[in-house]
């Protein structure tokens, strides 16, 4: 994402690239360093507290079960770093919430509820290490109804996949793409001419851009960078799922049902929350 261009490497299912691409072009897609929507407060007595935390809060606040052992943390919307559109929170709050998780003695696991079609390379890898820390001492269960690209990239690092059993259930979409916009016919219908100069001697500044046409040398960088991205993609999922994933064609992009999932590895069994939430407790003994 650059500026308000649809532009960069994202893991997200072609479904959704066109929903986000539309919301960029749009404005709607605001810069949040937070990661959290301003209208989720805790309340004055808590923040009065001499060990206050806000991420300590939420992690109590998304805790569910009589004794409040297990955190259910919604992955939901288009997952980025610092932006704010239709996701709850970001992927570094989200990190830092797992790592709340991890030094709460209260807290068995965390159950992450994956409603997503996927957002941004960027900070995806450092999610889905954090998911893969915090499974290592608590277990991790992912509960899926959407799940695509980023979304499978984290989700494979949890201890166990439970699938929704509903028709819209889905999972898959392994695989990055880069979405370039080019604005130029747009702005010569418009009356608008752009010109860019470049310093002496910086002929390759910023030589992917929405104004000039991309050559083949530009083509094939681009194509070199998503093929980095989705090595380190694929060896995360193969790791993440070792032993259950049974065929490589789970690597073309593809997105999975309920029945196909539990056949070719990307899920272990189906089930809701509450189904996720006796699997946390059973794994932590």
């Amino acid at each position: 994402m650059t500026g308000n261009l649809f532009s960069g490497a994202w893991a997200i299912s072609e479904f959704h690239a066109q929903q986000v691409k539309q919301a960029i072009l749009g404005g709607l897609f605001t810069p949040n360093p937070l990661g959290y929507p301003s209208a989720l407060v805790a309340p004055s007595h808590v923040q009065q507290a001499a060990d206050y935390s806000y991420a300590k809060w939420v992690v109590d606040y998304l805790s569910i079960g009589k004794a409040s052992d297990v955190v259910v943390i919604p992955v939901t919307g288009t997952m980025t770093r610092g932006y704010s559109y239709d996701n709850y929170f970001s992927n570094t709050f989200i990190m830092q919430l797992l790592a709340k998780v991890g030094e709460d003695d209260s807290k068995k696991g965390a159950i992450l509820q994956f409603n997503t079609g996927g957002g941004t390379v960027d900070s995806t890898d450092e999610f889905a290490t954090a998911v893969a820390n915090l499974n290592k001492i608590k277990p991790v269960v992912g509960a899926i109804n959407y799940c695509a690209s980023a979304g499978i990239w984290v989700a494979s690092q949890c201890r166990e996949l439970i699938m929704s059993t509903g028709p819209t259930a889905k999972v898959g979409s392994i695989g990055t793409i880069y979405l370039h916009t080019n604005v130029s016919k747009a702005l010569e219908k418009a009356g608008t001419d752009v010109q860019i100069f470049r310093s002496t001697g910086s002929v390759d500044k910023a030589r992917i851009n929405a104004i000039e046409p991309l050559d083949e040398e530009l083509m094939a960088s681009i194509i070199a960078d998503l093929d980095v991205s989705n090595k380190a993609f694929k060896g995360a999922v193969r790791l993440g799922r070792a032993g259950k994933i049974k065929s490589d064609e789970l690597f073309t992009g593809k997105m999975y049902n309920t029945t196909q999932a539990l056949s070719n590895g990307l899920a272990d069994r189906t089930g809701d929350v509450n189904t996720a939430y006796q699997r946390v407790l059973q794994l932590s003994k």
